[in-house]
């Protein structure tokens, strides 16, 4: 089975057989994958890099025989900090709106006041902030992020 995690590399991957590890690319193969049987994959969360969270850490799936299948993971790699998110008018998102990467992945919730712990921060990306179903504003995160000063980023929301 040729697994996928999106990108991010050195992602722990169990199945029956010997763990394996993502390469540079973010692919492994997992060798030990019977015919007609429900084989799982699963990220071996206890291993994981600091940097590196898993949204969906199990996937499964039945072959025939001969068969070579693939099954992607939802993977967000990147810093983590709590930050503070402001709109134009000087308030704040509403409790619950949904902050995604560029890939669409979720990498946070807006708690009381704006406050939200955003994992996957890569400098200089783009994040939008989702409430009512739809995309509301986005928040540029910084080109330069000072990993020693890393406790709160103040992000506006335009």
């Amino acid at each position: 089975m040729l697994i996928d995690t999106g990108g991010v590399a050195d992602v722990p991957v169990r199945s029956f057989g010997a763990p394996v590890r993502t390469n540079y690319w973010g692919k492994a193969v997992a060798t030990d994958i019977n015919s007609y049987y429900r084989t799982r994959a699963k990220i071996d969360l206890d291993k994981l890099n600091n940097n590196v969270d898993a949204n969906k850490s199990v996937v499964q799936a039945t072959f025939t025989d001969g068969a070579i299948g693939y099954r992607k993971f939802s993977v967000v790699a990147g810093l983590k900090a709590m930050a503070i998110l402001r709109l134009a008018d000087g308030t704040f998102p509403p409790f619950g709106a949904i902050v995604k990467n560029s890939k669409k992945q979720q990498t946070g919730i807006v708690s009381d006041e704006g406050n939200v712990y955003l994992s996957g921060i890569v400098a200089g990306e783009i994040m939008d902030i989702e409430w009512n179903g739809k995309k509301q504003c986005s928040v540029k995160l910084p080109i330069k992020i000072d990993l020693n000063n890393l406790d709160y980023l103040l992000l506006p929301c335009a």
